[in-house]
């Protein structure tokens, strides 16, 4: 992902150590230094991080990341899709980085995990979103601008997530395996 000319990449399945705990980069930062690729870590798999439901400091063991996005006040968004949490990152690399964690729990109760999370933007917008599972590419219209929109591939469900407490309530159920989430604006001229 590429956020203010600055590339990010997840450092998805990492090893971890006899305990169980990612100790090694979960977010990295590349740059090129002539024709050689710097990796730079930007958050560890057991950072600290500040709980958003709760106010608290916890540790993280973030076994899974996965995806990310880029929220509407610029944050990076990790998903730690096995772990049932999404990651937030505001200011990378700044002396002022702050960390946020939310876990995701369903509306009907119990946690889930979440393959993609994605933001409606302002405008007028559509998601598309695929069901692994089933073959196909779906689209869904009519969206408040700045709702987040999660998909669950273990759950097969797409669905709005609260920022404030990680509740994901379905909008669309019945799928095999939802993942691949983008917004797309159409072109506003007349062609």
């Amino acid at each position: 992902m590429v956020v203010n000319d600055e590339v990010f990449i997840t450092a998805s399945n990492p090893n971890l150590t006899s305990l169980g705990v990612n100790v090694f980069p979960a977010l990295v930062r590349a740059r090129l230094s002539g024709s050689v690729v710097m990796i730079e870590s930007v958050l560890n798999g057991d950072a600290n991080a500040t709980d958003i439901s709760t106010g608290m400091t916890v540790q993280l063991n973030l076994t899974d990341p996965d995806s990310m996005t880029i929220d509407p006040r610029g944050n990076i968004v990790l998903d730690s899709q096995a772990d049932g949490e999404l990651v937030f990152i505001r200011h990378p690399f700044e002396e002022d980085q702050q960390v946020g964690r939310i876990l995701i729990t369903k509306s009907t109760g119990g946690a889930t995990t979440l393959d993609d999370t994605t933001f409606a933007p302002k405008g007028n917008a559509f998601l598309l979103f695929s069901d692994v599972a089933g073959n196909t590419i779906y689209r869904l219209d009519g969206f408040e601008p700045g709702v987040a929109y999660s998909a669950s591939d273990t759950e097969g469900f797409v669905g709005t997530l609260d920022l404030d407490n990680g509740v994901v309530t379905p909008i669309v159920t019945g799928l095999g395996s939802a993942r691949g989430m983008l917004f797309v604006r159409p072109d506003d001229d007349d062609r």
